[in-house]
């Protein structure tokens, strides 16, 4: 292996001191003759080194890439591979243009697949992959792989419910199908037993669980005024954080001020949670994660408390058998009610309610007044923008002359997937794609929506966030008509906001709709006009009518469960 001291190598290591590594590898070999095992721990070094330039990870990133075609698809091309694939989605979720050497990750994971089709590291790392190129289906392929030879597990069955949301080839009963199975891998913990929750006594104690307390999620929106109003009740409220403390932020400090008591359950054992949740005598629990990242949501296969609930972080089924309800609206569950496992229980008006924001409202002008070209928008995560939204919109943009489309994620994926989709049909002046915009400077995301005539919503899985945005802002959003609760949230924020001709019943419509108003602007602009003027009366942003709504339903759900108490 050259004139490379490997022992010197190996000390080096020990002691962090990657720096002095790279240079001894660069001053003892030439890349010529530079063996895979050395590119790769060249890669390594260049990647673990504190303050990292991007010239060091595009180094890093090349090394990877030697090394793994020079070994041929051996155990040192795996792991170079995954190494590509990790640092690639390190530099995403620092918003750098590096994360979309992806693609070159992909050609290499393609190339191979003949040696490691069933290896679970490999197939594992896949999942990463194929999540920041946008490929469903391709994720929910290696998780079926994996789990062709592998033993179910909470992440992967979480990945693999979280993928299928994404796609229209799942029905409810597909959900309630898999989730049956998935809820068989928990088991039940320690805990004491629960008893009646006593309706007289002068404090109820109800329990919020998340670890997304914090300024960048969207849950704090639908939250924050909902936890002042409990205030004036007879419940006793507790944020029950899973976040740890390098997590906290000013979002962080201000819900633990706001919430009656705080309880820090960062880094705690499953049992450990139960346990404190317990000693403090929680009569409701409301779990707003579900299965979505960081959850506990195994914790909900064990009776620990009288009430539990799954509320507003997951729009779906967990498949837990000791969730004794899902909060949903008249809107957003149907018929389909006896598919999601947990019995559903039906708000009068919405499910959530939002805050609105810290900011005077000013009319938006429509913006083809001034442009004279139309523009639609989508600031939804990029998880959401499937094959069958791109093609949607595609057909939308060849129909609507002089239009163009902006997009925008409030995560980091791989642009350049998403960019291809629209150059392979000759659109590639016709879509913007904006950057994420930092957590202290949320006004320039809100005042984006100045730049949009109309939105186009994402399906199945619609914006929720995002629609109420552009709802304030007066910017009329198309949505489609959905099957399953995850899929109808756009559906239900249009009826209560009475738009519901901007509701579409199939990818036609969609078209159809997006075509008809992007042509009579006139009829644009007399719902932006009624937007402006009525949104804020609306059940959207009237949170002290969703508090009256949300505790007549916790007073009815402890009446239902009460019965099974003997």
């Amino acid at each position: 292996m050259s004139d490379v001291d490997l022992e010197k190598i190996q000390k080096l290591l020990q002691g962090k001191e990657y720096s002095k590594i790279i240079f001894e590898i660069e001053a003892k070999t030439v890349e010529k003759n530079r063996s895979a095992a050395l590119y790769n721990l060249l890669g390594y070094c260049r990647a673990s080194q504190r303050g990292k330039t991007d010239r060091d990870v595009q180094h890093a990133l090349k090394d990877f890439e030697a090394a793994f075609h020079k070994d041929n698809l051996g155990q040192i091309s795996l792991d170079a591979l995954c190494s590509h694939i990790t640092l690639c989605a390190e530099m995403g979720r620092k918003d750098n243009n590096l994360l979309n050497n992806l693609l070159i990750s992909e050609k290499m994971y393609l190339k191979a697949e003949k040696k490691f089709s069933k290896n679970e590291k490999y197939l594992s790392f896949g999942l990463d992959l194929y999540k920041y190129l946008l490929k469903h289906k391709k994720r929910i392929s290696m998780i079926d792989e994996i789990i062709s030879f592998k033993e179910l597990n909470k992440l992967y069955g979480s990945t693999y419910i979280t993928s299928h949301m994404y796609l229209s080839d799942w029905k409810q009963k597909d959900f309630a199908e898999f989730q049956k199975k998935f809820s068989n891998i928990f088991h039940v913990l320690n805990s004491k037993k629960t008893s009646k929750i006593d309706m007289t006594k002068k404090k109820i104690k109800i329990g919020f669980l998340s670890p997304d307390f914090r300024q960048s999620h969207s849950i704090t929106y639908f939250l924050e005024d909902l936890i002042k109003h409990l205030k004036h009740t007879k419940f006793e409220t507790f944020g029950l954080s899973l976040l740890s403390a390098k997590q906290h932020d000013e979002t962080t400090d201000k819900f633990s001020n706001l919430f009656d008591n705080w309880v820090d359950l960062s880094n705690k054992s499953d049992q450990e949670i139960i346990d404190a949740i317990q000693n403090i005598n929680i009569d409701i629990l409301i779990d707003l994660a579900g299965l979505w990242s960081s959850n506990k949501v195994n914790i909900f296969n064990t009776r620990f408390c009288p009430l539990q609930i799954s509320w507003l972080g997951f729009n779906n089924s967990t498949g837990l058998k000791e969730v004794d309800f899902i909060l949903a609206d008249m809107n957003t569950v149907k018929n389909e009610e006896k598919e999601y496992v947990t019995k559903i229980y039906r708000l009068p008006r919405i499910w959530n309610s939002h805050r609105g924001f810290d900011y005077k409202r000013v009319y938006n002008e429509l913006p083809f007044k001034k442009n004279n070209y139309f523009t639609f928008g989508s600031f939804n995560n990029f998880m959401k923008i499937n094959d069958e939204v791109v093609d949607t919109w595609i057909k939308i943009l060849k129909k609507v002359k002089n239009s163009k489309l902006i997009l925008k994620s409030s995560l980091f994926l791989c642009e350049d997937a998403l960019k291809k989709k629209f150059e392979d049909v000759g659109l590639t002046n016709s879509v913007e794609i904006l950057k994420k915009t930092t957590k202290k400077d949320f006004l320039s995301h809100i005042n984006l929506y100045d730049k949009i005539d109309l939105c186009l919503d994402t399906f199945p899985f619609t914006g929720v966030t995002t629609t109420f945005e552009a709802l304030w802002k007066n910017v009329p959003v198309i949505t489609k008509a959905g099957y399953n609760f995850n899929s109808r949230c756009g559906e239900s924020i249009l009826r209560n906001a009475k738009i519901e001709n901007f509701i579409a019943i199939d990818n036609e419509d969609y078209i159809k709709k997006a075509v008809f108003y992007a042509s009579n602007i006139n009829e644009l602009d007399n719902t932006r006009k009624n937007l402006f003027d009525k949104i804020n009366e609306t059940p959207l942003f009237d949170t002290k009518g969703f508090s009256n709504d949300f505790c007549e339903a916790l007073e009815n759900m402890q009446k239902i469960i009460s019965k099974d108490y003997k």
